[in-house]
This record gives C-alpha cells, sequence and structure tokens, in this order.
C-alpha cells in the first residue's frame, strides 16, 4: 500500500521531533520500518513529482505529463493556459503503465483512491478499481451529505486576489466534521476498495490525500489543535542576499508579502499546517486499522510519502517550486516486519526510487528505463546505502506569471548546488548552514566544490538528455 499526502514537509513528522507536529499512526508505522529522512522530490511540484513516483523518471523525461497546480475551479475569465498547463518532455505515462502493469502480470489487484493529477482518462489504464480523483466527485458527495460549502478551493477567501487566484497561506476553520472532510473522504474510498477486493489476490493500492496542500481551511479539532506560541520564527524567514534575482520578484514572494513580512502574521498559518498533517495521520491510523481488521496487516508493505513539500514563508517565499530544503525534503517511510535497516536513515534517496522499490519488493523485473533505485537492499539490510553519490531535482515554472526561471539541483546531502537559467547559481554548505543562507558560489574558497557539484549536474543533464544541457554548459 502506497499513502501519498500532498505537499508534506519532513519536519511535520513527529517522530523526527523537529517541530511540535504530532503523527503518531505515522511514528508506528516507522517503529516497524524506517523512515528516509532526506529525500528528496524529482520536482517540487504535483503533476510531475507524481509521474516520477509512478513512472520511475525525471519531469524532462516524461511526455504527456502536464503540471496542473491543484487551484481548483476556475470562472472562464481566470483561465489561462500558461496558468495552469506545462507539457514537459518526451516519455509517456499515457502509454507506459509499467508499474501496474508488471504487477497485474503477478497477480495483483490495482486499486487508486484520491489525487491523480496524470490525466483522469488514463487512470483505467493503470488501475483496476479508482474513485476520488476528481474534486467535483468529493464536491457532488459532500453536497449529497449536506455540505455544499465541504470543499475549500470553492472558498475565494483563502485564494489569492492576484491572477491566477491560488491558495494563500490564510487559515480559515472548514464548519464541516472531521469524518466529512476530502481527505477522510478518500480514506474511506480506500478502505471500501481493500474490504471488497478479490480476496484470493495481492493487492496494491494507492491512497492519495489532498491535504495539507493549502488552502489552510480545515475543521475542528484540527484547527485549533496547535498553540501558536509553539512556533518559533526560522532563521531564514525573510529573502536574503546572494539569492537569484528572480525571487524577489516572484508571483510567489509577492503573495508572502500581500500575507505578512512579519512571522506574527504568519503563525496562525504554520500551526494550522500541522494540525492539516494530523489530520492526515488520523487518516493513515484508519488505513492500518483496516488492514489489521483484513487480517493483512503483518502481510502488507506500507509506504508513506509526500509529493514535496511547502516553504511557509521561509526564504520570503510561499508554495513549493524552489530548490530550497523546505520545499525539496519530503518524508519517505517504508515499514513492514522484515525491514531490517535502522529506523532513521540518511541514504540518499529521491521519490524517483518507489517504482523499482515496489517492483523489486515483490519480485518484478525492473524496467531498464527508470532512472530510481531499487531500496530494497537498504530495507533488507544487506546495505547501509544505494549505488548513487549525488541526488537531482529540477522545475519549469508553469507559466509566465511565476516570474522565475527553470533550475536544476544537485547534492550529496553536504553541499548543494543550483543552476538557475539566466540568473546566478547557488552553492550551499548545508552541514554548517542548514538554513540556506550564504550563497557560497561566488566565494574563491570554494571554487573547487563550485566546479566539482557543476560538473555532476551537467554530467547528469546529458545523461537523461536534459532539454536545457546546452544551455547550462
Amino acid at each position: 500500500m502506497v499513502i501519498i499526502s500532498d505537499q508534506q514537509r519532513t519536519d511535520t513528522i513527529g517522530y523526527l521531533r523537529r517541530t511540535p507536529c504530532r503523527t503518531p499512526n505515522i511514528d508506528e508505522l516507522i517503529n516497524r520500518g524506517v523512515i528516509f529522512e532526506r529525500t528528496v522530490t524529482p520536482t517540487p511540484v504535483c503533476t510531475p513529482a507524481r509521474a516520477s513516483i509512478f513512472t520511475g523518471l525525471y519531469a524532462h523525461q516524461a511526455k504527456g505529463i502536464y503540471a496542473k497546480d491543484h487551484i481548483g475551479p476556475l470562472r472562464d475569465d481566470q483561465i489561462t493556459a500558461d496558468a495552469t498547463d506545462m507539457l514537459l518532455s518526451d516519455y509517456s505515462c499515457r502509454e507506459n503503465p509499467l508499474l501496474t502493469d508488471k504487477l497485474k502480470s503477478k497477480g495483483y489487484h490495482c486499486c487508486y483512491s484520491g489525487k491523480w493529477h496524470l490525466g483522469d482518462d488514463i487512470l483505467g489504464n493503470w488501475f483496476e478499481c479508482h474513485h476520488g480523483e476528481t474534486d467535483q466527485q468529493y464536491i457532488d458527495w459532500s453536497s449529497e451529505q449536506g455540505y455544499p460549502d465541504a470543499f475549500s478551493l470553492n472558498d475565494f477567501s483563502v485564494r489569492s486576489h492576484r491572477d491566477p487566484p491560488m491558495s494563500i497561506p490564510v487559515a480559515k476553520e472548514n464548519k464541516i466534521p472531521y469524518e466529512k472532510s476530502n481527505d477522510a473522504w478518500i480514506a474511506d474510498l480506500t478502505i471500501e476498495m481493500i474490504e471488497q477486493r478479490p480476496k484470493d489476490k495481492p493487492f496494491f493500492s494507492v491512497c492519495s490525500m489532498i491535504g495539507p496542500h493549502p488552502p489552510f481551511k480545515i475543521p475542528e479539532p484540527y484547527f485549533s489543535m496547535y498553540d501558536e506560541e509553539e512556533v518559533p520564527e526560522p532563521s531564514n524567514f525573510h529573502l536574503t542576499d546572494g539569492k537569484p534575482k528572480c525571487k524577489g520578484k516572484s508571483f510567489y514572494h509577492k503573495l508572502w508579502e500581500d500575507h505578512g513580512t512579519e512571522w506574527s502574521a504568519w503563525k496562525k498559518s504554520v500551526t494550522t499546517y500541522w494540525g492539516f498533517v494530523t489530520h492526515i495521520d488520523d487518516q493513515v491510523g484508519r488505513l492500518v486499522q483496516c488492514l489489521k481488521d483484513e487480517g493483512v496487516y503483518e502481510d502488507t508493505l506500507i509506504i508513506f510519502c509526500s509529493d514535496h513539500g511547502e516553504m511557509l514563508g521561509q526564504h520570503g517565499l510561499w508554495h513549493k517550486m524552489q530548490a530550497y530544503e523546505e520545499s525539496l525534503r519530503v518524508p519517505l517511510v517504508f515499514s513492514a516486519p522484515w525491514i531490517k535497516c535502522d529506523k532513521r536513515s540518511t541514504t540518499l534517496t529521491s521519490l524517483i526510487d518507489l517504482a523499482p522499490t515496489i517492483l523489486g519488493t515483490t519480485g518484478c523485473s525492473i524496467p531498464d528505463s527508470y532512472e530510481g533505485e531499487d531500496l530494497s537492499v537498504v530495507l533488507t539490510g544487506q546495505s547501509d546505502r544505494t549505488a548513487r553519490s549525488v541526488l537531482f531535482s529540477e522545475h519549469k515554472p508553469d507559466g509566465d506569471y511565476h516570474l522565475e526561471t527553470d533550475w536544476r539541483m544537485v547534492t550529496d546531502n553536504k553541499f548543494k548546488y543550483i543552476w538557475n537559467r539566466e540568473d546566478c547559481e547557488e552553492l550551499y554548505d548545508l552541514e554548517s548552514d542548514p538554513w540556506e543562507k550564504l550563497n557560497l558560489a561566488y566565494d574563491a574558497q570554494n571554487k573547487e566544490h563550485l566546479v566539482f557539484y557543476r560538473s555532476q549536474l551537467l554530467e547528469w543533464m546529458e545523461k537523461t538528455k536534459d532539454p536545457l544541457r546546452k544551455s547550462a554548459s
């Protein structure tokens, strides 16, 4: 079973004790497994990140994948192609559902509930049963339940006055019972699919949540669960010198300024975000209980992850799409009785590793096209690391309104190098400067590091036929 949250930072996992956020059910998964606590997303945007999860490829290798930010229903006069769509490149998730094809060939029953974001018309090619992939399905269901205003993105008070009207950091209570929330409904769908599955087959189930993706409009008791006084100001809250020029012009910096340039304006946003995470965690607990009730918990590998993180105002930015730690790092948990490695691992891991690891642990052959690593050797304790020495991530702005630029990133968890198209380079010493406040790219004492990591990135761009490789050379 794979459980995917949306826009969740690694520091929200209670087991790690980095924030006051509590996740007892995810913590219990870690207690019978492992959390890879330095995992990166291959690209910090919903659609291309999910394309990488299911295809084992980087976004620039994936033809037919469109990056649609989850901005919800818009009026006709608000829709622009630049604001909603971004074609990525030349491999088709549409034509090659290799992951589930191989699982089906081994007799697996494959089912999916919740956010998909990769083309609703192709889900049937991947999964034998599915539901909950469109916002409208939840809107219709909640209206039938007597809650016509349950879908938070239909509330324009939690969306920007800027064009496009994307979600903003405003925190607001959703006046619905928590068991009627979008994420509780998605968990309900997953539970129903597991209960109604063919009992004579193994199963592959994906539960893809909506939260804690903003808007931060959530029901009680989660809305008031955390105390604003528990939220210290991060030392990188403001945009610092040495960052690319585009960051100061960015649509997401403007949204930051709109919300408030003082930390006091962000405290309630952060505590509501934590409450949202705990709400997701409670759904994880319900899913685990379902597996126990069905008598399959001890036989099931459970994977919990998120597609990307959330800036939450740090570096003077809102939302995701950044190469900085808050947006780049995601939780990745593998849980099963047979996992032998330490509970916490700093092994170099990426979401691109999920597909090969799922196939590796189920005895399926791994396609040669996959770029990810099979983590089975780490999970079983045969090794404490994979063959890779660095991790990569990338981003292409999905509209001119971003006022940002394409970037590519490489890190070995010691240093991080970021190439920004037609803007400055960035180099950070993550061990001495985890807040990424000091850009060392133009420091003569770090020229050797700059040359090394730049060469690693260029080699990867060439190997994977990145369309921007000539621009970066």
